[in-house]
């Protein structure tokens, strides 16, 4: 699996980065190309905001695109890749676990088997300079949580524990990607453990799940084919969702 990051200007200007843009087939929209999260990549979308104006420090927004999961890194020094990217899989590590361990998916005894895998399963980085604007939406929500949050309780940069408690109130709303229609409404914390679950709890499952195969989480994502590819297919109904899988259970 690799972890793509797009890049805001902002975050390109304040790291002093020199990306590539994601390339566009017919030439339009250069920069602003769909991020899209799928079985072999996990893809985010980060930005930058200055804690105030005289200082270099500021806090990295970063927003998975398919489940719009946020994860906050508050009052930072402009760092290198290399740092970043230790920074953003230690963090994505430890939530991960935490929601794998606080939705009763594994056990404690089981978490060195996804430390294993997750460093297995992780290829690397690729970066861009590039702006996923619906994506960017929800960045947008967050910096505004921020910076209200942080007016209503005088402060002006967040230590860890603070910006780890605001990121889960944020993923534990309701959101809607427009692509998907209007009906359709999800919570970040329950597709990020989807996804995670599949990738790197194999193994470690304790019910069926259809299609799958014993002891596997199912895939959130279609089978990716040449012909699905062109023609860029809607998920089919036979894609397992965890959550709907619970809830039936529990009928």
């Amino acid at each position: 699996m690799k972890i793509q990051i797009s890049a805001s200007n902002a975050l390109c200007k304040w790291m002093k980065l020199d990306l590539a843009r994601i390339t566009s087939v017919d030439g339009k929209r250069i920069g602003t190309q769909t991020i899209t999260t799928d079985a072999e990549t996990l893809a985010w979308q980060c930005h930058v905001i200055k804690n105030n104006a005289q200082s270099h420090h500021g806090t990295v927004i970063a927003v998975e695109s398919r489940s719009r999961y946020v994860m906050i890194f508050p009052d930072l020094a402009p760092p290198t890749q290399a740092e970043f990217e230790a920074l953003f899989l230690g963090r994505l590590f430890i939530e991960m676990v935490n929601l794998m361990l606080h939705s009763g998916s594994i056990e404690e005894s089981v978490a060195d088997i996804v430390t294993s895998q997750f460093l297995s399963e992780t290829e690397g980085f690729c970066w861009f300079k590039n702006t996923d604007l619906s994506v960017n939406g929800h960045v947008s929500d967050t910096e505004s949580w921020i910076r209200q949050s942080g007016e209503n309780n005088d402060v002006t940069a967040y230590n860890d524990d603070e910006a780890y408690g605001l990121s889960m109130h944020i993923n534990e709303m309701r959101k809607r990607i427009a692509s998907e229609g209007r009906n359709k409404r999800f919570i970040p914390v329950a597709r990020l453990l989807d996804d995670t679950l599949f990738r790197f709890a194999k193994g470690l499952a304790r019910d069926s799940y259809p299609d799958t195969a014993n002891g596997h989480f199912p895939s959130p994502y279609p089978k990716i084919t040449e012909e699905s590819k062109q023609e860029h297919k809607a998920i089919p109904d036979n894609v397992v969702c965890l959550t709907s899988f619970r809830k039936q259970k529990l009928k």
